[in-house]
């Protein structure tokens, strides 16, 4: 009895040593030491309530974490929230990245806002909150199922094989309340107790308190009062040891800086006709999918397209998907002045590179993207600044995470991986630079990558890939080996590779919905757009 008695007095005193270690030395690495915890992290903000910030908080919980969802939209989803709702229209130049919100001097506070206060209607002050997302309503996903799905709340089997944004929004809200983060959850035992998800909120700063060695984030929240016509507006900060920022890359929607643009923005609706001549600028995936589905009710569809500078697989399909009856300009050099801004803009005239014009353009559609802008570190000009690692902790100060890559692959991994380094059963690997070796010529050759929403292998020639490959399904072995080593260590469960049967039918999918007659530009209309244009989508 004295032998195990003493044993166990050994036991509780390396656990304890163990337990207070955990939460000082973040990792060690030979030559490459990268930082420390200041004290133990209990409290987690999670921003941002799609696939990404779902599946994050859903695992911080399950690690006994004390945590905080908040979400600008009045439900979770993300960019697969579809609304009803119009967003305000985007800012006529660019606005700046680093613009944002004037802060109340005393914070919390709160406000009301009554129809026409400072010129705004209560509609537009409530869709400039929470901005309503770029899904239209006969969306389909370029990824199937297998590759589309969340943990814990499989697809039925009859669902389709491509799922349309209805089905995945319901999905995604699924896993949501499986894990109790629906808008209208309230799980805390405690009725006094805050909710772990705050919708129609936004974090508007993220700051590090140096004393304290804490996250402060400055939040607002909106809510309708349509009983009394009014919008409250609440103020208020919270304190966190960490934060992961799962805001994704798609913040405001991207003006190009086209000589003409702005002027051409101020055009009201001229006549309204039933069939319209429609010019979509940009070639990617957004832009062919809108002109498939307009193109049974317009009269004539032109897309100004950039040529590629290379044979990118994904580029291509997107330009084989426009109909057949689009009719393809190289990219717009200016808009000519307008003589009124009242009769709409079909009597405008836009100049192209090639020296021609174009005239008698009913309506404009830009698809050229969306700009990203980061929370922090404070005036980065991207949504995540370069010193990543690939786990996704800031290097600088791995108290703070964002999320990586596409959620449906890579999120329950990287999720696992964020709550067992911050409760000290992992060690972040060290840093080391990433190489992507590309053979030169045209020697073909077998190479796992991710194109868009997928995986595929493909024989396939050198010069058709791209100069970067992401995430990679190595990536996700990687993943695997750093965790199962770290729970063989240090405790917690073991994860597994994804399913054979799962990457064979993404295989096939890959190569019949992905490849198919898209490696040449052959057949789809872009033969004579030759005008000297710089690579890449208008953008």
């Amino acid at each position: 009895m004295a032998f195990h008695r003493v044993f166990l007095v050994f036991i509780s005193f390396w656990f304890c040593v163990f337990s207070h270690k955990q939460f000082q030395t973040v990792f060690e690495t030979p030559g490459k030491y990268l930082g420390t915890f200041h004290h133990p992290i209990r409290r987690v903000a999670v921003v941002g309530a799609g696939p990404a910030g779902l599946q994050a908080a859903a695992e911080l919980l399950d690690h006994s974490f004390t945590v905080r969802l908040f979400e600008r939209a009045p439900h979770p989803g993300g960019n697969w929230l579809y609304s009803e709702d119009t967003p305000l229209r985007e800012s006529y130049p660019d606005k700046p990245v680093n613009s944002t919100l004037e802060i109340p001097a005393q914070i919390p506070t709160n406000k009301y806002y009554h129809e026409g206060d400072d010129g705004w209607t209560l509609n537009d002050r409530w869709t400039e909150h929470w901005r309503p997302r770029p899904v239209w309503y006969n969306l389909f996903t370029n990824s199937p199922k297998v590759s589309t799905e969340l943990p814990d709340v499989p697809y039925a089997p009859e669902t389709p094989w491509v799922l349309s944004h209805h089905t995945i929004q319901r999905h995604v809200r699924s896993y949501a309340s499986h894990h109790c983060l629906n808008s209208n959850d309230h799980c805390p035992a405690t009725p006094s107790a805050p909710r772990v998800a705050s919708y129609s909120t936004r974090v508007e700063k993220v700051e590090k308190d140096a004393e304290t060695h804490t996250w402060i984030l400055t939040l607002r929240r909106l809510e309708r009062l349509r009983e009394s016509n009014r919008i409250l507006e609440e103020w208020w900060t919270e304190t966190f040891d960490a934060v992961v920022l799962a805001t994704g890359p798609y913040t405001s929607a991207h003006v190009p800086d086209i000589e003409g643009i702005v002027d051409w923005s101020k055009a009201k609706e001229g006549e309204i006709t039933a069939c319209k001549t429609v010019l979509i600028v940009g070639a990617s995936v957004s832009a062919s999918e809108i002109a498939r589905d307009i193109s049974p009710f317009a009269h004539h569809i032109i897309a100004s397209v950039r040529p590629p500078k290379e044979r990118s697989a994904r580029r291509l399909r997107s330009l084989s998907r426009f109909p057949n009856v689009t009719e393809f300009v190289p990219e717009i050099a200016s808009f000519k002045p307008l003589k009124t801004h009242t009769d709409g803009i079909r009597s405008g005239e836009i100049h192209l590179i090639n020296g021609s014009s174009l005239q008698g353009i009913d309506e404009i559609i830009l698809a050229t993207g969306y700009r990203s802008a980061a929370l922090y570190p404070p005036n980065s000009t991207t949504r995540r600044p370069e010193n990543i690692h690939w786990t996704g902790h800031y290097v600088t100060d791995p108290t703070l995470a964002y999320t990586l890559g596409r959620p449906w692959t890579i999120g329950r991994y990287q999720s696992y991986g964020l709550a067992k380094v911050w409760e000290g059963t992992a060690r972040l690997p060290p840093l080391e630079e990433e190489e992507v070796e590309i053979p030169e010529g045209d020697v073909p050759y077998w190479r796992d990558m991710w194109l868009g929403e997928g995986v595929y292998w493909v024989h396939i020639a050198a010069k058709y890939l791209p100069p970067l490959i992401f995430f990679r399904l190595a990536q996700i072995r990687r993943y695997i080996t750093w965790l199962n080593d770290a729970s063989l260590e240090h405790g917690g469960r073991f994860v597994e590779s994804p399913p054979i049967a799962n990457l064979e039918l993404l295989k096939y999918y890959s190569v019949v919905h992905l490849l198919n007659n898209t490696m040449g530009l052959e057949g789809i209309g872009l033969d004579f757009i030759s005008m000297g244009a710089g690579g890449g989508i208008q953008s």
